[in-house]
């Protein structure tokens, strides 16, 4: 073998070719050219690199790092279709032109972890699930086809773009067939619908053109008023009340009253269902056919006021009245007067003594019912 180096007189080496050739500090930190196509990397007696034809391995699997915690390397260059294979296939990372493919992966962030996406989020499978909450509490479900369900309780969105404002009533707001109108519903099939119109100045409710009107109902279902109809022309326009007769009646809870209905300071002692005037200190009082001071009546008291002092009651100013124990009507369809007999009651029979007063108060709508509107003239029998 020749020297290493120039000398004198000598020819220079230019290639070392030897079978079993190491060089290095000792036998344990070394390049070892033992193998045949193969270069072997030692280090403290530890294979820790392995060069082969279009290789460089580790020396054992996860034996050795490429860095470490403060000797880190620049960049990373990597050419066009690119793999970056995790534990033998588990999870990759393919490149292709302008697009990473991560596949047969669970991506994870860390709760302290910001992700921002400055174009498109594409969810690419069917039936696709956007989760959020350690508790999976809200979420956006692909349906496999075009639509998509949100679900946050109480609030929903289905494929169908109804909106559920809570699951456990079953109270959904969806879109009809015309773009301009959506409904609200106890269930999906829309009984009441609230229309949006397109200059987005007027809020119009409808009946789903039954031509009854956006009706408030009580708790068994019957209708206790009709806001807005939809005759389309000009009749029956603006609040309507029940009408009456013996459904509104039957609609109408004993001791209800529906029409205007104000609070007002009332006198101790008064009881439900009482006609009241104001008196000289502007409270109410039970109102009495034959003392002008108790004249005229206003209101029926809708409450008590209780035995304590003044307080502020609910009252019936226009509308109906229903009253089991205390009306029984003999003829419906005729007036019904303040009473001049006992203070707060109702009369159909005017009183025909000197000194008392006449007031109408209203109309007999049925045996049990009266649509009260009082009449703020009275005439004093003479």
């Amino acid at each position: 073998m020749g020297y290493i180096g120039n000398q004198p007189a000598e020819t220079p080496v230019v290639e070392i070719l030897e079978t079993d050739f190491k060089i290095g500090e000792d036998d344990q930190t070394k390049i070892d050219f033992a193998d045949a196509n193969t270069i072997n990397f030692h280090a403290n007696n530890a294979k820790e690199m392995v060069l082969v034809e279009n290789s460089l391995s580790p020396g054992t699997s996860d034996g050795t790092a490429l860095g470490t915690t403060s000797l880190m390397w620049s960049d990373i260059f990597l050419a066009s279709g690119a793999v970056m294979n995790f534990n033998n296939g588990n999870v990759t990372i393919t490149h292709s032109s302008n697009t990473l493919t991560v596949a047969a992966a669970t991506v994870a962030f860390t709760a302290s972890t910001a992700v921002t996406v400055s174009n498109d989020l594409k969810l690419s499978s069917d039936s696709a699930i956007l989760s959020l909450g350690a508790d999976d509490d809200a979420t956006l479900t692909h349906d496999g086809t075009t639509g998509l369900t949100i679900a946050a309780n109480p609030f929903e969105v289905d494929s169908g773009g109804n909106i559920t404002l809570d699951a456990h009533t079953g109270i959904f707001i969806f879109q009809d067939a015309n773009s301009e109108v959506l409904r609200i519903t106890e269930g999906n099939s829309g009984d009441v619908t609230i229309k949006l119109e397109t200059n987005a100045k007027d809020l119009i409710f409808t009946d789903n053109g039954d031509a009854e009107g956006f009706r408030i109902k009580d708790a068994a279902g019957g209708v206790v008023t009709t806001l807005v109809t939809t005759a389309g022309t000009a009749d029956h326009q603006g609040v309507v009340v029940t009408a009456a007769n013996s459904a509104a009646d039957d609609a109408l809870g004993n001791q209800k009253g529906i029409g205007v209905i104000a609070v007002m300071r009332a006198k101790q002692g008064i009881t439900i269902g009482e006609l009241l005037h104001i008196d000289g200190d502007g409270d109410l009082d039970e109102a009495h056919a034959d003392a002008t001071a108790d004249m005229p009546a206003v209101a029926i008291a809708l409450e008590a006021s209780g035995d304590s002092g003044d307080a502020n009651i609910k009252v019936l100013l226009q509308g109906f009245y229903r009253d089991d124990s205390q009306f029984s009507f003999s003829s419906v369809g005729a007036a019904v007067f303040t009473d001049h007999s006992t203070e707060g009651n109702f009369t159909q029979s005017a009183s025909s003594t000197d000194g008392h007063f006449i007031q109408k108060v209203g109309i007999a709508a049925t045996d049990d019912m009266i649509y009260f509107s009082p009449s703020l003239d009275t005439i004093e029998h003479a």
